[in-house]
């Protein structure tokens, strides 16, 4: 059947020609050999349309996306996944990748994104210095999380990460031990109780106030000498029950370790810290 020209358009999303008229498909899986389109509504914007390089995956996102959608996209597709892993190392560290961003995904961190690319930083890291083998790879996997959170002050729960990555503590600890001495990867650092308290301030649903207060009851302490060699967790979250406690918005002890997940036992004595070692002075 003819067609006239005017009536006979392309689809870019199938790569057919058609016949407006007919609805006849005239040809079909043509390749779009035209200019890469830029976007320029930035005239600084020099990025092409393509995928960000990334420390998510094991090639860093230099891999073709290719539409499941059919029979021929599906088999492709895992011809294509396949030969994106061929050595042993590209395995291990494939494996590591996939099971830290899933973990990461239920942690439900609002810093997700940043996390896994610290992560993927350490597994490199460690796949290089050939630390990372089919055995404990849960362990060095949860050590690397912790790892990463520390380096960028973003508070996890360890025991969700240990559970989630089906392993055991101990075996969490040696795996931190031998990122931290053995090879030198990642060094161990303390949060920051002031973007702790930031944190569980969301999680006790307290005012903007109590927080700030808060925050200045730390400074107060680490300038006394009072607070530096205690826990951050509990230095933040004593902190807030002190500054609720001055502000007249008391929340019970129990209460508030139920939110945070920090005994009472360690805000108690937290508590203590800070009114023996802090110099508070309210203002009626």
């Amino acid at each position: 059947m003819n067609c006239r020209e005017d009536m006979i358009v392309f689809d870019e999303f199938r790569g057919e020609y058609i016949c407006t008229e007919t609805g006849e498909v005239l040809e079909e899986r043509l390749v779009d050999v035209g200019k890469e389109w830029r976007s320029f509504a930035i005239p600084s914007n020099r990025e092409r349309g393509e995928i960000p390089n990334t420390l998510k995956v094991h090639d860093m996102g230099l891999h073709t996306e290719i539409d499941t959608s059919t029979l021929i996209g599906r088999k492709l597709s895992e011809l294509n996944n396949i030969s994106r892993v061929v050595t042993s190392r590209e395995r291990k560290l494939s494996r590591a990748l996939k099971l830290s961003n899933e973990v990461i995904n239920k942690l439900s961190t609002p810093r997700a994104a940043g996390l896994k690319e610290e992560v993927g930083l350490i597994l490199r890291r460690l796949v290089k210095n050939g630390a990372l083998g089919r055995r404990k790879l849960g362990a060095f996997v949860a050590a690397s999380i912790i790892c990463a959170a520390e380096n960028l002050d973003i508070p996890v729960d360890s025991k969700k990460i240990v559970n989630y990555c089906g392993t055991t503590m101990s075996d969490v600890w040696n795996a931190l031990m031998k990122i931290r001495r053995d090879f030198g990867i990642a060094k161990s650092r303390s949060y920051d109780p002031r973007t702790l308290i930031l944190t569980y301030t969301q999680k006790t649903k307290s005012l903007s106030q109590v927080a700030t207060l808060a925050i200045k009851i730390v400074e107060a302490g680490r300038a006394s000498g009072c607070l530096l060699s205690k826990g951050p967790h509990g230095v933040a979250v004593a902190s807030l029950y002190v500054a609720s406690i001055i502000l007249d918005v008391r929340k019970t002890q129990s209460a508030i370790a139920r939110d945070t997940e920090v005994s009472e036992v360690t805000i108690r004595n937290r508590y203590k810290d800070i009114v023996e070692g802090v110099s508070i002075e309210v203002g009626l």
